[in-house]
């Protein structure tokens, strides 16, 4: 994707920009997200890359402040990746991951690093490329097996996540391709196929995710389970769950919508509901917001004033501790007040930026907070104009694993500037300063 349009304003511009992302993140942008949207922007611009993303796979996070040094990591993974790229010839590479090992992944247009590689082992995993008569065969094989397939099994859409790598879909494919269904598969309701690290049920109740070391045998008794009777089953469960404690939750919690990830089974639904329901009991709970809450296998996270996931079996003393910094609704509401007004207040202003606040994942502090950086912004610097054709600025809270996917790969990225909103005021200063418009730009 361009980031830029070719015009001669906008290459005046990319000259400011590329200077300032590969000399350091030069003039106080120190803070992590803001580094990585720059460092993005170089790697897309000088070699192509059109999506990058920290950790995609990473199931297992932590609590909500775990995921900042997540975030530091990938910034370094993605440095060093920028430096391996300068020394070799093009990859071919289009989609990186910096996670947690060396993968070649959904073809020979992705892969994963680990973000703490050195820039040798980069190179050398980098260096390491099929010819393209070989990338041709092995697609070939591919394309064959899910033929074979397709005649013995139907379903919609059959396809290899990029969690894994080519080896190990290619594996997977001659497993599936080798088993021999007969009669048993003819009611078979599964409409969508996954190959990917783990056999699992998923969001969606008729796609089946095999695991790319599953036996055929083992794939065999997964394709002929019933996903009406499985999901029927787990209906029941859930509903049994929803009426124990789904009334408690509206009236102590106002709590409406209560959740539990489709990998967890209905009796660890069950015990993270339970939980919930003990520390539902406290006035730190009740005097908090809540919109959504999922409960999870690993993760008890703030998303923002409303929205969180809980781990099922964090004990009820541990839940009222973690959500107590979670703001009040009294807090939360004069915070978003402050934030309606100080948008107001930032419209049609000189710079011909217009201030938003992430509707995902965004407290109602940092978007206010934001919106003040904002006009403190204009009032010191009058004069300044955004360069064409970034038209919005987008306040996104940088400490999150999955907004900061988001802005790295946002459609959007061509014409909003995202920030970190927990940026100080001179890292906000300096980052806005690296998208002024130039002298020669003409309005």
């Amino acid at each position: 994707m361009n980031l830029l349009k070719p015009t001669i304003p906008a290459m005046a511009l990319w000259m400011i920009f590329f200077l300032a992302a590969t000399q350091g993140i030069a003039q106080g942008a120190e803070n992590t997200f803001n580094q990585l949207l720059l460092e993005k922007s170089t790697l897309e611009k000088k070699y192509a890359i059109k999506t990058l993303e920290c950790f995609p796979f990473l199931k297992k996070i932590g609590l909500t402040q775990d995921q900042i040094p997540l975030i530091e990591n990938c910034l370094a993974g993605v440095q060093t990746l920028k430096e391996a790229l300068a020394k070799i010839p093009p990859t071919g590479y289009r989609v990186f991951g910096i996670s947690s090992r060396f993968s070649q992944t959904g073809g020979f247009h992705s892969a994963l690093v680990p973000w703490n590689a050195s820039k040798d082992q980069m190179i050398e995993f980098l260096s390491h490329n099929l010819s393209a008569e070989e990338k041709k065969q092995f697609l070939n094989k591919i394309h064959a097996l899910k033929q074979t397939i397709a005649k013995k099994i139907k379903v919609n859409d059959l396809y290899c996540t990029l969690e894994i790598s080519n080896d190990q879909c290619l594996a997977a494919y001659q497993n599936l391709a080798a088993i021999e269904p007969g009669d048993s598969l003819k009611k078979m309701t599964w409409r969508v196929i996954t190959i990917t690290t783990a056999h699992s049920l998923q969001k969606d109740p008729f796609t089946l995710a095999l695991a790319f070391d599953n036996s055929s045998e083992d794939m065999l008794e997964y394709l002929q389970m019933d996903v009406d009777k499985l999901w029927s089953v787990r209906k029941r469960g859930y509903d049994a769950i929803q009426t124990q404690f789904g009334q408690a939750f509206k009236e102590r919690l106002q709590l409406e919508n209560f959740f539990c990830s489709p990998d967890l089974s209905v009796e660890e639904c069950q015990q993270g509901a339970s939980n919930l329901f003990a520390a539902s009991e406290s006035d730190v709970l009740q005097e908090r917001f809540w919109g959504k809450l999922t409960i999870d296998r690993h993760n008890t996270i703030r998303i923002d004033d409303f929205n969180a996931t809980l781990r099922f079996d964090l004990p009820a003393a541990e839940i009222i501790q973690h959500f107590s910094k979670k703001p009040s609704r009294q807090e939360a509401t004069r915070n978003t007040i402050v934030a309606e007004k100080s948008e107001g207040r930032s419209k049609n202003n000189n710079a011909r930026l217009r201030g938003v606040c992430d509707l995902s994942g965004l407290r109602s502090k940092l978007c206010a907070v934001s919106f003040q950086n904002f006009i403190d912004f204009l009032k010191k610097n009058r004069e300044y104009r955004v360069a064409r054709p970034w038209t919005d600025l987008m306040f996104v809270d940088g400490t999150q694993l999955s907004r900061v996917n988001f802005a790295l790969n946002s459609s959007s990225r061509d014409t909003y500037i995202y920030i970190d909103a927990n940026s100080e005021y001179k890292e906000f200063e300096s980052y806005l300063k690296l998208f002024q418009s130039t002298e020669k730009e003409t309005e």
